[in-house]
């Protein structure tokens, strides 16, 4: 037998079976996560090798997921390029945040461009879309190339003409939230925004002590974002009044998530931390191996969450006890997408995404993208649909059912 085909043949079955690092590891939630072996993430297939179904899923895992369906490509929009800006996705239409400063409104069944508007800067967060406008925040560049502040504008979804546009002295730097009547969003002032979503005037603003980028949560009573200066406040919606607050050594960028009682949320210094919904006050925090600005994921008494370090981890939402955790090749940076029992993670400036069960961490499903494409942001899953931002444009897969083998029935 030829040497090369000896190979490939090894590596099928290196691919196929679980190795140390790839396997689940529980620990306590104050652990600190001990030296990485130099192996190779079991999560990512070999490139050039075959990856049938069958050897995606780990032994003895099985899932009734969606996200463990075999994915199968779709359509592509090509860009040569993209900006670190997820897309944004409606019934009908993805608004995808081109380099530059395009924004490109697609067919979201077909890939098929609609329409594409230049709105005059560097487009610096993912569009918000409303129910009939979508909202751009870019940062203006003067003739010499110096930032010369921000601006809001809003954009018929239909058409891509400008509805209104309100300039600001700086840019806005966090994603956008909207609320009825409202859009909410942090500066690279330090303050963080109510606007009037017809017109972009300014209802109130709370102030920090630097770059708001954090996402907000907002809910009819309270509103929580993070900022740059490590602090996850508390606001009153009406009229913006702080309620409390809560001090952390790393800045916070991902979006909090809640139930009845808890906040939990990320921080740059490497904790998780769940609070006291009403009063701020700690419950417990957890720490990883680096900081974390991916939001973290509500998944029954779990919460799902990814670090620097290149782990997702599982966690006791009742205690922050890890339950387990699992290493990928690079940052994870989006939170994961969770549909019935697995959840997917994309790590960032990766060519493939892996599908893990809730339950313990073991792998079920492996999405491979083209050579030379690099995951650049967060993917989102919907109705079927993977839509994937990459380096080189826009890639979209849908979970298949396999085909039943049919079998020829012989009659008597």
């Amino acid at each position: 037998m030829p040497d090369s085909l000896v190979i490939r043949l090894l590596l099928v079955v290196f691919v196929a079976q679980p190795l140390a690092l790839g396997q689940t590891q529980q620990t306590s939630a104050q652990t600190k996560p001990g030296p990485r072996p130099a192996t190779r993430d079991q999560s990512k297939p070999v490139p050039g090798q075959p990856s049938p179904q069958d050897s995606l899923a780990e032994a003895g895992a099985t899932s009734t997921s969606k996200l463990a369906l075999p994915f199968k490509r779709t359509w592509q929009h090509l860009t040569g390029g993209a900006t670190p800006l997820a897309p944004t996705l409606d019934e009908g239409r993805i608004y995808l945040p081109l380099t530059g400063g395009r924004v490109s409104c697609l067919d979201r069944q077909t890939g098929l461009l609609l329409w594409s508007t230049e709105p005059g800067g560097l487009v610096t967060a993912s569009v918000a879309a409303g129910e009939n406008s979508i909202y751009i925040t870019t940062q203006n560049r003067g003739e010499d190339g110096v930032e010369a502040g921000g601006s809001l504008r809003a954009v018929d979804k239909a058409t891509g003409l400008t509805v209104w546009v309100r300039d600001f002295p700086r840019a806005f730097s966090s994603a956008l939230e909207l609320g009825p009547g409202r859009i909410y969003a942090g500066s690279a002032d330090g303050f963080f925004y109510a606007l009037d979503s017809k017109d972009g005037a300014i209802i109130w603003k709370v102030e920090s002590q630097d770059v708001v980028r954090g996402r907000a949560l907002v809910s009819r009573e309270v509103i929580y974002f993070g900022s740059d200066d490590g602090v996850l406040r508390a606001v009153d919606p009406d009229r913006g009044q702080l309620i409390w607050q809560y001090q952390t050594k790393g800045r916070i960028i991902g979006h909090p998530v809640a139930d009845d009682r808890v906040l939990y949320f990320g921080s740059g210094d490497g904790y998780v931390y769940s609070l006291d919904i009403s009063t701020g006050k700690l419950r417990w925090r957890s720490r990883t191996g680096a900081a974390i600005e991916a939001s973290p994921v509500i998944v029954g008494e779990r919460l799902l969450v990814g670090s620097y370090d290149n782990f997702v981890y599982a966690l006791s939402r009742a205690t922050g006890d890890r339950v387990w955790k699992r290493r990928l090749e690079n940052r994870i940076t989006a939170a994961p997408i969770v549909e019935g029992d697995a959840n997917l993670v994309a790590p960032l400036h990766s060519d493939y995404i892996a599908v893990f069960l809730n339950s313990d961490g073991r792998r079920v499903n492996i999405y491979q993208l083209d050579p030379d494409f690099e995951i650049v942001a967060a993917p989102i899953f919907s109705r079927d649909t993977l839509v994937l931002p990459t380096n080189q444009g826009l890639v979209v897969a849908t979970a298949t059912k396999p085909v039943e083998p049919q079998t020829n029935a012989i009659k008597k």
